[in-house]
């Protein structure tokens, strides 16, 4: 009976210190500062911010080669992708046979020209008639037209470049019989790079206003970092049906030291004129209503993860996303975009995935 005393008394004890353990481990997890991931964007400017666009590459000039000739190709010493000067061989066909058709137009011009000095001294002497001189003149200029032609289908035989570029595509291989007009290879310019965006319709009718006064750049995967001078070269007047933007044509000189081919993508950045107007937006999921229905942002430090609620005065929307605040903001300030109503005043979060240039 004692026994069963004590070892009751110890299971209590154990059972207590269970309790108080737990209880302390509870007291200890609600103490610990809660760190949520959130998204951050910097705050941005909607007119005076740069606003970048993505398009694509696309070749400024590009033609598809051919002979006006046909034969079995003998030379073909480009391939896809080599650069190409204006005037450069790029391929040739077998002139024998053009050759002998020159010989042949050269020896007829001979026999032609002998035949109208004979008519013409006869003439003279009266013993033929105009009608038999001009008929022998006639023929001279046909024997020599026929040289000319016979003449310009030996030069045809080469199939040169018409202006520097590069060898964008061959259509058939060495040796191969080729026809006349048939394409060969096809051309493209590298002297200008035309890059094409598709501009939203709410965003047009300012592009178009301030096309002039802006400054626009274009960037490359191809060359991280960097940012080459661009213009507009063509506005689309009519909205894409299915996308509801327009389509902007932008050129710029090939730049130098990076291979810039049609295909590729690429990014068009519009620097606002100076002087133009500051909007300051944000992302509308950054807005939220406070107990009493005012809108407030969360107000993010990025190096302390510390945040802030910031009562701020909100106008129109921007665009489909971003909403304009008009009070209570500063650009460069970052704020919360992602889980604004699970933060509390005095929680520490985790910055992420940071959004520029709205």
């Amino acid at each position: 009976m004692r026994n069963l005393l004590i070892n009751g008394a110890a299971i209590v004890a154990v059972g207590v210190l269970v309790v108080l353990a737990g209880c302390g481990r509870q007291e200890i997890l609600e103490k610990a500062p809660v760190v949520r991931a959130v998204k951050v964007v910097t705050v941005g400017g909607d007119s005076a911010q740069s606003r970048a666009f993505p398009g694509m590459v696309e070749a400024s000039d590009q033609v598809d080669l051919s002979f006006r000739v046909g034969g079995p190709l003998i030379e073909f010493p480009v391939l896809e992708g080599d650069f190409v000067t204006k005037g450069q061989m790029a391929a040739r066909i077998d002139p024998r046979d053009y050759r002998i058709r020159l010989d042949a137009a050269r020896a007829e011009v001979e026999r032609a020209e002998a035949d109208f000095r004979r008519y013409s001294a006869l003439y003279e002497k009266d013993a033929v008639s105009k009608a038999q001189l001009d008929q022998a003149l006639a023929a001279r200029d046909v024997a020599r037209a026929q040289e000319e032609d016979a003449a310009a289908n030996l030069d045809d035989t080469s199939l040169r470049a018409p202006f520097s570029g590069r060898i964008a595509e061959a259509f058939v291989e060495n040796f191969q019989d080729v026809s006349a007009r048939e394409p060969i290879l096809s051309l493209i310019s590298v002297t200008q790079v035309k890059i094409v965006v598709d501009i939203p319709e709410n965003l047009v009718a300012r592009f178009k206003a301030t096309q002039r006064e802006s400054r626009f750049v274009a960037r490359f995967d191809a060359a991280p970092g960097q940012e080459f001078a661009a213009r507009p070269y063509e506005v689309a007047t009519q909205a894409d049906p299915r996308t509801q933007s327009f389509r902007v044509t932008f050129t710029l000189p090939q730049p130098e030291g990076i291979n810039v081919l049609p295909g590729m993508t690429a990014t068009v950045v519009r620097y606002p004129p100076p002087g133009e107007s500051i909007e300051i937006v944000v992302p509308a999921v950054a807005i939220f209503a406070d107990e009493t229905g005012s809108p407030h942002v969360w107000i993010v430090d990025r190096a302390t993860g510390a945040v802030e609620r910031r009562s701020v005065r909100t106008g129109k929307l921007s665009d489909t996303d971003s909403i304009v605040v008009l009070e209570g903001l500063v650009l460069g300030e970052d704020v919360a975009v992602s889980a604004v109503s699970r933060i509390r005043d005095g929680m520490t979060v985790r910055p992420i995935e940071e959004v520029s240039g709205l």
